[in-house]
């Protein structure tokens, strides 16, 4: 990829994430920055496309990130949100209340489900409303997988909980939850550890933004 299609990239992937929809080259045309004519961007997107990168869903529609896509927009291409200063004292007055007001502060800003795990086998679980509510899970299929990755959670937290020492994105054959979602994990102090499960499609930058803020509380 040259400079250009990184940017690219990133744009397709932060407006998916914003909007669950296919990323189409006309919005793309309409972001000044690019200065490029729409065929070079059809163009770029072409090449995205061919790299695994993006791909099309159905016939006409625009594009989404694969796997790989994400991979490489967090390897390289995010820049981790910076919190303001009420948000950070937000956190922290939950961390001293109770982990598990902590947890519910973090269902609310990401709209997705949070786990604070106590041990392999001990864990509370909260936003399974919201995590449900997310576009991808109107479909059967996808809400089924989904139950059934929240039905095995004591298996999938056994197998992280003494591997997390710091933020940590695990994604496809990495993730135990299930290669058709999302995990962002970090461990707290006394053994905890904190856990937010979404589709693929998540905040990862306001994410671990949070996250990064949280572990500074430990």
């Amino acid at each position: 990829m040259n400079n250009r299609q990184e940017k690219l990239l990133k744009n397709i992937i932060e407006i998916y994430i914003k909007t669950a929809k296919p990323v189409g080259s006309q919005v793309l045309s309409e972001d000044k920055s690019f200065s490029v004519s729409p065929a070079t961007i059809r163009n770029d997107m072409l090449e995205l496309e061919s790299e695994d990168l993006i791909f099309q869903p159905h016939i006409s529609a625009g594009r989404i990130p694969t796997m790989s896509g994400y991979r490489v927009y967090l390897d390289s291409l995010m820049e981790v949100r910076k919190l303001k200063s009420n948000e950070k004292k937000e956190l922290e007055n939950k961390h001293n209340e109770d982990i598990r007001e902590l947890a519910k502060l973090l269902v609310e800003k990401t709209n997705l489900a949070t786990i604070v795990s106590f041990s392999p086998s001990d864990f509370y679980f909260t936003g399974l409303f919201n995590l449900f509510s997310q576009p991808e899970f109107e479909d059967h299929k996808a809400m089924l997988s989904m139950t059934q990755v929240v039905d095995s959670l004591e298996k999938a937290i056994g197998s992280i909980y003494h591997d997390i020492d710091k933020p940590t994105v695990l994604l496809g054959e990495d993730n135990p939850f299930s290669d058709n979602c999302s995990v962002i994990a970090t461990s707290l102090s006394n053994g905890k550890i904190l856990t937010v499960l979404g589709p693929l499609r998540m905040d990862y930058s306001k994410i671990l933004g949070l996250f990064e803020e949280i572990v500074k509380l430990k």
